[in-house]
């Protein structure tokens, strides 16, 4: 991915990404990160938050979507 990403609980706007897929839509940072040069890097935390701990508990999610 690049970056080095250090994760160690889900938190709400992680799950949040995750139920949505990784897709951007419909996401606060989408408009936070629009215009700058700077790039969210939540889809690697959630990415390596489930190979470390695994899927956050009782959550409907949409299609996952692994590339980049």
């Amino acid at each position: 991915m690049g970056r080095a990403v250090a994760v160690r609980r889900w938190t709400q706007t992680a799950v949040e990404c995750y139920k949505r897929g990784c897709n951007c839509e419909g996401c606060f940072y989408k408009d936070f990160f629009s215009g700058s040069s700077q790039k969210c890097q939540m889809k690697a935390s959630v990415l390596e938050l489930v190979r470390v701990i695994g899927t956050p508990s009782n959550i409907e999610m949409q299609q996952f979507i692994i590339e980049d």
